[in-house]
């Protein structure tokens, strides 16, 4: 079976590689590749390299312009105004939009709900039509566009980019391309807009972590990159192509690949999580070494950035070391190469989260709970400073945290840990 993706421009798509990792999951004998066809070709006449297809993914600028060629559209790309997926039947072309689909999945992975939220997108094309028909048909509150269309700006439901700086809602959307590879220093929106929502999404999805994305995780956003829709629209594709069921296992596990391929290639850092004396350290700077990159204990950050110790800052209260522990992943995030023990509570706060995520791996660190309050040293912790069992009430409070936010679990093999630590190095090589 013979697929692509066509576009106008494609160098740096991973679209054959989900698809790839899809064909040998589930052992079927298919291809898929990049087809670059001119815009003239496409405005013109190009409805037999199509049909040289089994089924066709289509990108911008095409995913509008495609629809001409097709002999029928499913009802909710009609209600889009646009396709992304086409299936070749016996010489007919039937078109389909998958990215609603891939847009709920991504939200809903990462924490976001849609129902009775507001949101803003930016732009109008054919993403933002995507986006805006699910954002609807889940039960937002309010979905206003902001277009630099004058006309368009007038009319209900749209707002002008000037009126965003006074804008509020629940989540921004950004379905521009800017920002996008290879004019990655573009934002599309000020830090004034930015303040004015509690998350920030981004569909674009290469580089990972856009300029728009590490703005808001710097003013304290949860943010969300586009490489997770990408996959599960690609995923909802080939159940459309070959009638397998979306496998949300799948999904994840091809997405997580796809991570650990980006940052090996274009330099990331790996983000140790884990309760309070799990050994994040002493394996983190054994990491570090054998990979050659640096070593980075976060709350010894903290209190070099923060000119205070960590239990001078509890002193101040718990949420003013959290503040500060922000600061500081934000600042990693910014860096590459590195392995970082992170506090135990780094993990309670959305946009710590998303600076990890954005910008690395998170390996959670699992050992066994009882053997840690055997031997943990209660004189250098501040949370225990009541006695060890307390740990026991502040590991059930953030177990499931621990395991909802982290790519991978490694389990801490304490009678050899040479083991654990090339388990953590598996994960970026």
């Amino acid at each position: 079976m013979k697929y692509c993706v066509i576009g106008e421009k494609l160098t740096h798509s991973m679209s054959p590689q989900i698809h790839k990792q899809y064909f040998d999951s589930y052992n079927l004998d298919g291809e898929y590749t990049i087809r670059q066809i001119p815009m003239e070709e496409m405005l013109g006449d190009c409805k037999d390299i199509l049909l040289g297809y089994d089924g066709f993914n289509v990108t911008v600028p095409y995913k509008e312009k495609v629809m001409k060629y097709l002999t029928d559209i499913s009802e909710e790309a009609k209600s889009i105004g646009a396709v992304n997926t086409v299936v070749n039947s016996r010489g007919s072309l039937y078109g389909y939009n998958t990215d609603p689909y891939g847009f709920a999945s991504m939200l809903e992975v990462n924490g976001i709900a849609i129902k009775d939220k507001t949101f803003v997108v930016l732009g109008s094309g054919g993403a933002s039509k995507s986006v805006r028909y699910i954002l609807k048909k889940l039960g937002a509150k309010s979905v206003a566009v902001a277009t630099r269309d004058c006309e368009k700006g007038k009319s209900d439901g749209y707002v002008t980019y000037d009126e965003l700086e006074n804008y509020k809602a629940d989540a921004l959307v950004n379905t521009t391309p800017v920002g996008m590879f290879p004019n990655v220093d573009g934002i599309p929106v000020s830090e004034s807009v930015i303040s004015n929502f509690n998350s920030v999404v981004d569909v674009v999805y290469n580089p990972v972590y856009t300029k728009l994305l590490q703005t808001a995780v710097r003013l304290g956003k949860k943010a969300v990159g586009g490489l997770y829709m990408l996959v599960a629209q690609a995923m909802k594709s080939q159940e459309i192509w070959n009638g397998k069921a979306t496998d949300a296992a799948l999904t994840k596990a091809i997405y997580n690949t796809l991570m650990k391929e980006y940052f090996a290639k274009e330099g990331g850092n790996i983000y140790l999580t884990g309760i309070m004396s799990c050994g994040k350290s002493v394996k983190g700077r054994r990491v570090a070494q054998k990979l050659g990159w640096e070593f980075v204990d976060a709350d010894k950050y903290i209190e070099e950035i923060a000119g205070e110790s960590v239990a001078q800052m509890f002193e101040k209260g718990e949420e003013y070391f959290r503040n500060w522990e922000s600061e500081a992943l934000f600042r990693l995030s910014q860096r590459k190469n590195l392995v970082v023990a992170t506090g135990g509570g780094a993990i309670l706060k959305d946009v710590n989260v998303s600076a990890m995520k954005l910008s690395g791996i998170i390996v959670l660190i699992e050992r066994n709970v009882d053997d840690i309050i055997a031997n943990v040293n209660v004189s250098t912790r501040p949370l225990l400073k009541n006695g060890a069992d307390k740990l026991r009430k502040i590991y059930d409070d953030r177990k499931n945290k621990y395991y909802s936010t982290c790519d991978v679990v490694v389990t801490s093999c304490e009678n050899d840990i040479n083991k654990t630590v090339d388990d953590i190095i598996k994960v970026i090589k």
